[in-house]
């Protein structure tokens, strides 16, 4: 089996897995909390971007890389991360702006994500020796990927009906 297919095949899996234990377990949790509180652990769970400087720390990738690419994912990933904590001290504290912050966090995180996942595939990185980052992608990256897909939803529909 190539590398493409075993990095889209822990995608899928771990996509329905996340997704599954999302809708079983935090989901009926979340539902009756305040919009604040319900955003809150998504919100932090992206506190963690700073992850995406590996993409620039030397040695981690061949020098044939676009130097470019490697360092707006960084950046990016970590100006993300400075976002989400400012973003979460916000929520927890219910200021009066915090609603309108995580708007701002969640449209730039997405953005980050939705323009260097496909770059990631383009430059077929999966075939590269990724180490750490292989794992990261495929765990974390999904994990976060789907928390802006909920915050989304949750900014979208503050106060949702469960069954």
């Amino acid at each position: 089996m190539d590398n493409f297919t075993i990095i889209n095949l822990q995608a899928i899996i771990g996509t329905i897995s996340i997704i599954l234990g999302f809708n079983w377990w935090i989901k009926p949790r979340l539902a009756n909390l305040s919009i604040h509180d319900a955003l809150l652990p998504f919100v932090f769970l992206n506190a963690f971007r700073y992850l995406g400087l590996l993409f620039m720390a030397k040695e981690q990738f061949y020098d044939g890389f676009p130097s470019q690419f490697l360092t707006t994912v960084g950046l990016w990933d970590l100006a993300t991360a400075i976002l989400a904590i400012i973003t979460s001290i916000a929520l927890k504290s219910k200021w009066k702006f915090a609603i309108p912050l995580v708007w701002v966090f969640n449209i730039f995180g997405f953005a980050d994500l939705i323009t260097a996942f496909p770059q990631f595939f383009g430059l077929k990185l999966y075939d590269q020796n990724l180490g750490v980052i292989w794992l990261t992608f495929v765990t974390y990256g999904l994990a976060a990927f789907l928390s802006h897909i909920y915050i989304f939803i949750r900014l979208i529909r503050p106060n949702p009906i469960t069954k």
